[in-house]
């Protein structure tokens, strides 16, 4: 007799149950929730990180093949490129398409709509340290770009803290929060001045976001 078995955990989730007992804690408390709870829990193993601190690719693309790898500030009619450690700084006197600008990839990236800034995704899992902020200043496009190289999960996986868990361990430790407006599972780099390291699985919340 020959079996199969699967070894990968199954998914869980949250059942309506726990979550309507959850929302109705936090009204209770006259903590308003304004964004839905997230039922999946998630089995996960940390994420090995390379930080880039060199981006001789956005360079080359804009100031050409003949440049010099240790220097870290060019500056010509359009463009003013700027490297500082783990951040790419970029002034552009007309306005343009930052994906295009840079030559990334749109699609591994999600608009992050609470703090105006895209956000970086590997393999279905926010990377919330990979940042592609665009905004305006003195009438030129400004664009602070910080990108992390995804190497390898950890293999063994452990079941992370579910969504409910993470706002109640929040509660605990922070007081003062009248409502919640994001609630985001994704990956955090432990040490942000290591540029080879890990980055964990957290839950990111955002609370008093209008008070």
């Amino acid at each position: 007799l020959t079996k199969y078995l699967n070894v990968f955990k199954k998914t869980e989730y949250l059942n309506n149950a726990q979550v309507n007992t959850a929302i109705n804690i936090l009204k209770q408390n006259n903590i308003e929730l304004k964004c839905g709870i997230p039922k999946e829990i998630h089995w996960v193993s940390n994420l090995n990180v390379l930080v880039e601190t060199e981006y001789s690719d956005q360079i080359k693309r804009l100031f050409g093949n003949r440049v010099d790898r240790y220097k870290k500030e060019y500056v010509s009619g359009v463009y003013h490129i700027k490297v500082d450690g783990s951040k790419l700084f970029l002034s552009s006197v007309y306005s343009q398409d930052p994906f295009e600008l840079l030559g990334i990839d749109k699609s591994i990236y999600i608009k992050d709509y609470f703090e105006n800034k895209y956000l970086q995704v590997y393999n279905g899992y926010t990377i919330f340290d990979g940042i592609l902020e665009v905004y305006e200043k003195n009438g030129q496009m400004e664009i602070m770009f910080v990108k992390i190289n995804p190497q390898s999960f950890e293999k063994r996986k452990k079941r992370g803290l579910s969504s409910l868990e993470a706002i109640f361990s929040l509660l605990n430790q922070q007081k003062g929060i009248s409502e919640i407006n994001s609630i985001m599972f994704g990956y955090y780099q432990k040490d942000y001045n290591v540029l080879k390291g890990q980055a964990i699985p957290v839950w990111r919340i955002i609370v008093n976001k209008d008070t």
